[in-house]
């Protein structure tokens, strides 16, 4: 196998020239190396510690069941356990935040690699252009480093994609094998993805009928062979999602209900019940791709790639591209790109990350616009300095990519941060754990949270082994520990009858959580942390 990649590798080489191939990886190699950094720095959103209290049961006790609610696909928790095994973390309890961050990063930095795979019919200009977006983008490189199925889910569509293709140009059966694989672990990993489906069957039907005007031959003939392709391309896809939803046939209720599933998410992407929070108008996500700005913070805009997207859309429709770039494949990922962000945009119920897989097809048509761009200039200073300015945008992203994920990683003025936790959560969290290893019993101390809001703090309490959770006030809330929300604290007041310290922490913007001590146990933690200035 590996003789055979190599082999492959240096195919690619020599036919399409070293430098290109070299520049795409390089970029490759930097993404990898940006979004590995200070992959802690960042406190955990609620859906990040969910995913990862989910993954980490599958990983502690080897059991998973599909829950057609809530917590989206499988694919994220068994994707994890072989990056948790080779890291040698020996348990979930002491697992760390980039242990599950990690896995998102990975498949960040594969979508780069993956436009080798299209580079002969892409061209180098427009393959190493999309390597640079995708490498500096904001949105993605703040994504690639959230512990939610978004990245895993454009990564195997963006192979899904090239499969299609692939089968389009040569129609053999080790494409539909590879399209089935890519489109069963979609469909395993997000119920969106049935959205990326009809985006890519939209923009290979007009592929097809393209040809078969330009062939003037009958339509079914020519695409029989293809129908019974697809159905076996829609077996790998069934048998793939199917063993990792029937938590590998242990559960084999698991894909009926992964069908069943959508009543609720249609349900729930119309608006209805608590969803119309999460409402937002038809251009929310084009707005946040064009320009964001919260008094008094910075500006946000990935403007750059709009504007190169638009150029590679009107030029790809219009078959003008550039002469390097495939007219067939320009149009296949025109369709697909403009399909998947129409698509998006109608559906009421919007998160910002939701916005990743758009992003992407705009990032394949802004390579196209670049160098159709450079294509339609004049040789000499012209194509400098338009290369220039694509240099001097690149740089202005990656900037605010920086920004993003330093700075201004939890704050609610970067616009991907969306309901996210504030640090005080973390140093909660630590409060707590301080104050468990001086109280008897331990991590097994009792901590009763009274509070509907509290999560991700069970992903933070995860080596404490008896917490209780109430979203109103229990006939005993006793405990060494109990955290309310302000406003259960005013009734709470009452029975804790002054033996015990509080103290505020934030949970998100907006939403604050009391802690309360035992007056002793809290007069030893002051006594341990003195001693320990003392010393």
């Amino acid at each position: 196998m590996g003789s055979r990649l190599l082999s492959e590798f240096r195919r690619l080489c020599c036919r399409q020239g070293v430098a290109g191939v070299v520049l795409v990886l390089l970029i490759a190699a930097a993404a990898l190396g940006v979004r590995l950094q200070r992959l802690e720095l960042r406190p955990f959103h609620v859906d990040e510690a969910v995913q990862a209290v989910k993954a980490g049961e599958l990983y502690d006790g080897g059991q998973y069941i599909y829950n057609p609610f809530e917590f989206h696909g499988p694919s994220l928790y068994y994707i994890t356990l072989p990056v948790l095994k080779l890291r040698g973390v020996p348990s979930f309890a002491v697992a760390g935040d980039a242990d599950f961050r990690l896995v998102p990063v990975l498949f960040g930095t594969g979508l780069i690699l993956l436009l080798l795979a299209l580079r002969r019919d892409l061209g180098s200009v427009a393959s190493v252009t999309s390597a640079v977006l995708l490498a500096v983008s904001p949105a993605m490189v703040f994504y690639s480093r959230y512990y939610i199925q978004e990245m895993v889910l454009v990564f195997f569509s963006a192979l899904a994609l090239w499969a299609l293709w692939g089968y389009f140009r040569r129609p053999r059966a080790g494409w539909i094998v590879l399209l089935g694989a890519a489109v069963g672990m979609m469909y395993a990993t997000k119920e969106t993805s049935v959205i990326f489906c009809g985006a890519m069957a939209a923009a290979y039907g007009c592929l097809v009928l393209r040809r078969w005007r330009r062939d003037g031959r009958p339509l079914w003939p020519l695409q029989r062979r293809s129908a019974c392709h697809m159905l076996l391309a829609l077996g790998v896809a069934a048998t793939v999602a199917g063993l990792l939803y029937s938590s590998l046939l242990a559960h084999p209720r698991g894909p009926l209900d992964s069908l069943l599933a959508f009543r609720h998410y249609f349900d729930r992407s119309g608006g209805d019940g608590s969803a119309a929070l999460h409402q937002q108008p038809w251009y929310y996500y084009l707005k946040l791709l064009a320009y964001t700005k919260d008094a008094p913070g910075p500006w946000w805009s990935e403007g750059l790639i709009l504007a190169l997207a638009a150029v590679g859309l009107i030029a790809s429709l219009r078959g003008r591209a550039a002469s390097c770039i495939n007219p067939e494949l320009a149009i296949f990922l025109a369709i697909y790109a403009i399909g998947l962000t129409l698509a998006f945009a109608l559906i009421p119920y919007k998160t910002p990350w939701n916005l990743v897989g758009s992003l992407h097809g705009l990032i394949l048509l802004a390579g196209i616009g670049a160098s159709t761009l450079l294509h339609w200039l004049p040789r000499g200073a012209a194509r400098v300095v338009l290369a220039l300015l694509l240099l001097t945008g690149a740089g202005q992203l990656a900037a605010q990519a920086s920004r993003a994920n330093n700075r201004f990683c939890a704050d609610p003025r970067n616009p991907y941060v969306y309901a996210h936790s504030v640090p005080d959560v973390v140093r909660l969290a630590r409060r707590i754990s301080e104050v468990a290893a001086l109280h008897a019993d331990g991590l097994s101390m009792k901590i009763h949270f009274i509070t509907p809001e509290y999560w991700p703090l069970p992903y933070y309490l995860r080596k404490c082994r008896r917490v209780g959770y109430w979203s109103a006030l229990p006939a005993s809330p006793d405990a060494p520990v109990i955290v309310t929300s302000a406003e259960l604290q005013e009734n709470l007041e009452p029975l804790l009858r002054e033996r015990y310290h509080s103290e505020y922490f934030g949970l998100r913007p907006g939403v604050l959580l009391v802690l309360n001590i035992q007056q002793d146990l809290w007069d030893r933690y002051l006594a341990e942390m003195a001693a320990a200035r003392g010393h």
